[in-house]
């Protein structure tokens, strides 16, 4: 059994603090203190300064998550002051604790030195709707806290307002009776399936390899006798490549064919689907249209997938909670790269209603 340190050190549970969001303040439930990571340092035109780790998340002009390390000199991101661009970001020889704020904000989003930060809606909203439909899922987060997982799980399958959803989840009777109408859902004439399980295994960023996974589900299977249907990854770009595969280094399109491969055979082995998520090109961040052409360094990711989407948002569409999701691969069958739309329900954090667009 391999041995792994984790991310968080300490947690500090406190109802006494606020901090200030780009809608109005909002209470800390909790302060999480991390292991010691390497220093970035991100500047701004504006004199903003914000000392953090490698993937942070801050927000462009688009309203798009961007890690800090791949910020550029000239791009712009949201501060509380408006816009503003980046002057330099660069990495220092200095190592120290984070500390990561859970918000009872629904957006998770806070300003840290004035910029706006925040701590994967569509691969959570899969996960809830195949459990829904009588499959077993696992969710393997390698970014967000599973704290933070269960909460927006409990708002979505529950139906209960995730900005609520703290205080409602303290009455027991309640969530009995939530759970109880869940549990009965397949009682219906269409849905005959009794609804399936959720779980969550929190792996730490950058550490989390395909032989952990592979570990993890036999542990599932063997030791608690369940069989999972369907694992949701979040996501592969935070994944790591093991030690017997050192020659791999840095080289981008390697490491994304190697972790794409590995989730593959993972797949096969124990006979369930795998999604996933990865990055597009900074270009299209908040385009109207994107291709299979525009996932430049996790081109591997694409082409060993059998079936690969586009999640399209662009501003008039998030002003709106739209959602457009376009199929750019399809292994077994032909497609002319149909979209569908759908709605984004913040209360719930919900996506669904979809419309095939043709």
């Amino acid at each position: 059994m391999l041995e792994f340190e984790r991310k968080f050190i300490d947690t500090i549970e406190t109802d006494e603090w606020q901090v200030e969001t780009d809608s109005g303040w909002s209470d800390i439930s909790a302060i999480g203190k991390t292991i010691e990571y390497e220093e970035w340092i991100l500047k701004t035109e504006m004199g903003l300064k914000l000392i953090c780790a490698d993937t942070h998340i801050v927000f462009d002009e688009f309203d798009n998550e961007v890690f800090v390390k791949d910020l550029e000199k000239g791009d712009i991101i949201k501060t509380k002051n408006g816009m503003d661009q980046i002057l330099s970001v660069e990495k220092t020889d200095k190592k120290s604790n984070m500390y990561d704020l859970q918000l009872n904000d629904k957006n998770h989003r806070f300003y840290t030195g004035d910029i706006l930060s925040h701590n994967s809606m569509w691969l959570y909203n899969i996960a809830c709707n195949a459990a829904n439909q009588g499959k077993n899922v696992a969710i393997l987060t390698v970014e967000m806290s599973q704290r933070k997982v269960m909460r927006r799980l409990g708002a979505m399958r529950l139906r209960i307002d995730v900005d609520e959803y703290d205080d409602v989840s303290k009455d027991s009777t309640f969530i009995k009776n939530k759970i109880n109408a869940l549990k009965n859902q397949g009682n219906g004439l269409f849905n005959t399936e009794a609804p399936g399980k959720i779980f969550v295994k929190k792996f730490n960023t950058g550490d989390c390899t395909i032989v952990d996974i592979d570990n993890y589900l036999t542990k599932l299977e063997e030791v608690k006798n369940i069989d999972i249907d369907i694992v949701v990854v979040d996501y592969i770009n935070l994944m790591s490549v093991d030690k017997l595969h050192k020659e791999i280094g840095n080289n981008l399109y390697q490491k994304g064919k190697h972790l794409a491969e590995g989730l593959r055979y993972i797949a096969d082995k124990f006979n369930l689907a795998l999604v996933t998520a990865t990055q597009v090109d900074r270009s299209v961040w908040g385009a109207n249209d994107i291709k299979l052409q525009d996932i430049p360094e996790s081109k591997a990711v694409a082409e060993t997938s059998d079936t690969f989407f586009a999640i399209i948002r662009n501003q008039e569409m998030k002003k709106h909670n739209k959602y457009r999701l376009k199929i750019l691969k399809l292994r077994d069958g032909d497609h002319k790269e149909e979209t569908v739309l759908f709605d984004f329900h913040p209360k719930y954090l919900i996506i669904e209603n979809d419309v095939m667009e043709g």
